[in-house]
């Protein structure tokens, strides 16, 4: 029997900007990919939906059978940027969803997250370390002294999806103090995977990476 992947994200963007490598290389592991986001921004709401419907419809369209409904999603509705504050009602919300009678593996922020909310929930689902199988966190725009030690390439159809989903997200309507947006506005942020893997290996074959830390994989 296969097992579940639990998407445990801060943000609507998150997902296409850290998580997507994974879940692309990943999703015939899994019954289901259950993205849980712990907060909700309206403004962000309408390009998440389209681009929840087009990670649909690339599972849809790769697998064979087809598969439609690989992909759960749950909103838990909190603010964003107060997943200290609202840290142990994120906490019970998120256990709450948890089917503890079948395996499933966690994918989450990095306990480097420099966002407080990342960060948050980084600790939030080391609760739920005992109960995965594999244990992943992603690197994010905001990660410092990330330690890589798995790096996804991604093909053009990945990478091009990427590119797609992020570039309609709009710098302005960001809650960031700085407004600096490079993260929205830079492939080659979205491709930071790249940097960390030229740095470790001599040899390079794909474009296009991601980048994780396994902490744990069974």
């Amino acid at each position: 029997m296969k097992k579940d992947l639990i998407v445990f994200a801060a943000h609507l963007d998150d997902v296409e900007l850290a998580f997507w490598g994974f879940i692309s290389t990943h999703y015939d592991d899994y019954d289901k990919i259950k993205i849980i986001i712990a907060t909700d921004y309206v403004p962000k709401r309408k390009v998440w939906t389209e681009n929840l419907e087009r990670m649909k419809d690339y599972i849809s369209a790769t697998t064979t059978p087809h598969r439609f409904d690989v992909i759960e999603y749950t909103n838990l509705g909190y603010e964003a940027r107060k997943g200290m504050t609202d840290f142990d009602n994120i906490k019970d919300d998120f256990y709450k969803l948890i089917d503890f009678n079948k395996r499933f593996d966690i994918l989450t922020h990095d306990d480097k997250d420099c966002h407080t909310d990342h960060f948050a929930l980084n600790k939030i689902a080391m609760g739920m370390y005992k109960y995965a199988n594999r244990f992943v966190t992603v690197y994010s725009p905001s990660s410092t002294h990330f330690d890589a030690n798995y790096w996804i390439p991604l093909d053009d159809s990945q990478w091009n999806l990427k590119k797609e989903m992020c570039v309609k997200y709009d710098i302005k309507k960001e809650q960031s103090y700085s407004k600096l947006g490079y993260y929205l506005e830079s492939e080659e942020h979205w491709n930071i995977g790249k940097s960390y893997q030229m740095e470790s290996f001599v040899h390079t074959d794909d474009k296009y990476y991601e980048v994780y830390r396994i902490i744990k994989w069974l």
